[in-house]
């Protein structure tokens, strides 16, 4: 479990790479507007615009010209989030060295919370490049994989956590030694007086 810290650290370096590389990747669609005095101004059309129905709100427009390139740098950041949250979790679960019961759930959690956000990602990619949208359960796609979805693996860490906690976290023996600390240190502050 030695390696875990740099597992973390690793995917942190390249959380950071992919937001670097998001900030430098043009925004798009734009538009080269001739201004009066001959120069050249750079309008950025991806920002929305105000929305027919309801002028509070923007509306960004067509999804597969300003997602060409953030899309994947999205699904990249996303998948390493997930990595960092799962070598998180690990970290906190490792006990004398080793995951013990808690490693093939805690894998299986990471890879399944991985996949519903890889589905989230490709179903919005599909939605984005089609002209009429299908709602599922009442919501477009890629909203219902957030929400229906997305929930059940914290849940399921969770309910981990709570089922091997007597026998991998804090076992009878590792209460017994902190009654046994707890006393020890009444009597030293009981000497003291």
């Amino acid at each position: 479990m030695k390696k875990l810290p740099w597992f973390i650290f690793i995917v942190l370096l390249a959380m950071c790479a992919v937001m670097i590389a998001a900030f430098m990747t043009p925004q798009v669609p734009f538009e080269d507007v001739v201004l009066e005095d001959g120069s050249t101004q750079r309008v950025i059309k991806s920002h929305g615009f105000t929305h027919d129905k309801f002028p509070t709100m923007k509306q960004g427009g067509p999804g597969a010209e300003r997602h060409a390139v953030t899309l994947w740098l999205g699904w990249a950041f996303v998948t390493l989030c997930v990595l960092f949250f799962g070598g998180c979790l690990a970290m906190g679960m490792t006990r004398r060295g080793t995951l013990g019961p808690t490693k093939g759930p805690l894998i299986f959690g990471t890879a399944g919370l991985a996949a519903i956000f890889a589905a989230l990602i490709f179903s919005y990619y599909k939605y984005m490049n089609e002209e009429t949208h299908a709602l599922f359960l009442g919501f477009p796609r890629p909203s219902a994989w957030m929400l229906y979805a997305v929930w059940i693996f914290p849940v399921f860490f969770m309910i981990l956590y709570y089922r091997v906690f007597d026998s991998w976290f804090f076992t009878a023996d590792d209460e017994l030694r902190l009654e046994e600390i707890a006393a020890a240190h009444r009597r030293s502050q009981g000497e003291g007086e």
